[in-house]
């Protein structure tokens, strides 16, 4: 199906998809109603080149939908998919309050700004040249890899991986397992990792944060082993790495560089973490406190 003109149906539904394997080439036009689609128990619809209309869609158990080439929503709108609802957006421009997608929700090569974002399994990848803003991410697993993304919070419940990205400082509150690999994370107050996980920080570079660069301040016992290796902390305010837990947790931190950090370069909690060795602090103003650094 393809679009000749802009479909703008007040008080009906723009177009209602009720086949498997549709697809509808906007043909540069906006397509807008009451809702302007809806999606029901259908799979495989496709909708590409052109605009839909601020939130008003509809998709329920609408599995394996694609928005391609596709402007979608304005700042006010509130986006809530139900049930096995999947969704992807590819090279498409994204302007809502809260999207909410059911069970999956992919954002590849496209642009973004939204306070939430929420699914089963969120994966955000690649980008348009421009920083993404999301206040918060939330599902059981969440994938970030290759972007850039100014973002506040992000929660996963089972798995929360970041890797080979730029972000600004956020907070995690995720629980289950985390990796965060080969990021570069600058601009915010720290990276804060508040909640009992387990898993891998390695590789990053924590930079010109307002204060520390890392902040690991789980106040329960973990799940399982935490390893923060072979990063880099950088002119930060505060500390490059700070670990202020209140007991012994399975923490181990080896083989990190800090420098020109305006505080301690590596900081953490007496008698509380592992020092795995190897790490090493240049022109940091107070040095390291119980972890050594050459």
């Amino acid at each position: 199906m393809k679009l000749t003109a802009d479909l703008e149906c007040s008080g009906t539904p723009g177009l209602i998809v009720g086949a498997n394997g549709v697809t509808i080439n906007l043909n540069g036009h906006k397509l807008s109603g009451s809702p302007a689609l809806d999606m029901t128990d259908v799979d495989g619809t496709t909708i590409r080149n052109g605009t839909v209309a601020a939130i008003n869609v509809v998709a329920d158990n609408a599995t394996n939908t694609r928005f391609i080439d596709t402007t979608f929503g304005n700042r006010n709108g509130s986006y809530f998919w139900n049930g096995t609802t999947s969704a992807t957006f590819v090279r498409s421009k994204i302007n809502a309050w809260r999207l909410f997608c059911g069970a999956r929700c992919h954002l590849l090569n496209s642009s973004f700004t939204m306070e939430q974002i929420g699914a089963t399994h969120v994966v955000i990848q690649g980008d348009q040249g421009t920083i993404n803003g999301i206040n918060h991410i939330g599902a059981t697993q969440i994938d970030v890899v290759n972007t850039k993304l100014n973002l506040l919070t992000l929660g996963g419940s089972e798995r929360a991986t970041v890797r080979d990205s730029e972000l600004d400082g956020f907070e995690m509150i995720t629980t289950g397992r985390i990796e965060l690999l080969r990021n570069t994370f600058t601009g915010g107050n720290w990276v804060g990792v508040h909640k009992p996980v387990q898993g891998v920080i390695r590789g990053n570079r924590f930079e010109k944060m307002k204060s520390a660069g890392l902040l690991v301040d789980m106040k329960e016992t973990l799940p399982g082993p935490l390893l923060v290796e072979r990063n880099t902390f950088a002119e930060n305010v505060g500390d490059g790495l700070r670990i202020n837990v209140p007991l012994p947790l399975d923490i181990t931190v080896r083989k990190n560089t800090s420098e020109n950090n305006s505080q301690y370069g590596m900081w953490a909690t007496a008698g509380t973490v592992t020092d795995g060795g190897k790490n090493v602090s240049n022109n940091d103003a107070l040095g390291c406190f119980t972890i050594v650094c050459a």
